[in-house]
């Protein structure tokens, strides 16, 4: 029983101080390698995927227990301030980034594959520092919201180093950091992603004039 008690400390421990760490670094090497390799279109689009499925999906699966998956994805109430925090992140979005330049620009086949890109990035990131985060720290809000918060913002580093927003990487991460806010709070009070992951898509989808300039 104490040999499982620290292991279970161990994994805590691992997860909030290491884990974060060692997938911004590894990141920003594959992402790099990537478009070295490729081009920087490609080479973006692959490192993305290795980012979900290698660092979200995989790491996900191994350590959350069917039982806490099952529960992450329940449909939940929220009450009027929890819709609130949902709301912020979409209407920050869509009000600084040109969605209605890109819609009118865009080709079919380019909006499909922007819908694809969004449903599927908020889906693994919701999965990974909501969802791991709240697994493993359900009664302490520094560790499942505020410190997933943080790393989940640094991590944004990694893509804008290949593809840096007109806005600036500091305001960028600084309303990434605060979306992760929001997110994190409603998880940690209806212990659900369910709603983060459509506030999350819709926030990829308003980033459509910058989707079309990488696709």
């Amino acid at each position: 029983m104490d040999i499982f008690r620290q292991y279970k400390f161990l994994h805590k421990l691992f997860l909030v101080y290491f884990f974060p760490p060692i997938l911004i670094i590894l990141n920003y090497f594959v992402f790099n390698f990537l478009t070295s390799l490729f081009d920087v279109k490609e080479g973006y689009l692959a490192g993305r995927f290795s980012y979900w499925i290698f660092f979200c999906i995989i790491p996900v699966k191994l350590w959350i227990s069917k039982k806490n998956l099952a529960l992450l994805f329940k449909v939940k109430k929220m009450n009027w301030w929890q819709m609130i925090l949902i709301i912020l992140p979409v209407v920050f979005a869509f009000k600084n980034n040109t969605f209605k330049t890109g819609i009118e620009e865009a080709a079919p086949m380019t909006i499909v594959l922007m819908l694809l890109f969004a449903v599927v990035n908020a889906f693994c990131e919701e999965y990974l520092w909501r969802g791991l985060y709240f697994n493993y720290h359900q009664t302490n809000i520094f560790f499942s919201v505020i410190v997933p918060s943080v790393w989940f913002a640094v991590w944004h580093y990694v893509p804008l180093s290949i593809y840096p927003p007109g806005m600036g990487n500091f305001y960028f991460i600084l309303s990434v950091f605060g979306m992760g806010l929001c997110w994190g709070i409603v998880t940690f009070y209806t212990r659900s992603v369910f709603w983060n992951i459509i506030s999350h898509t819709l926030v990829d989808i308003a980033g459509i004039g910058w989707y079309i300039s990488i696709i």
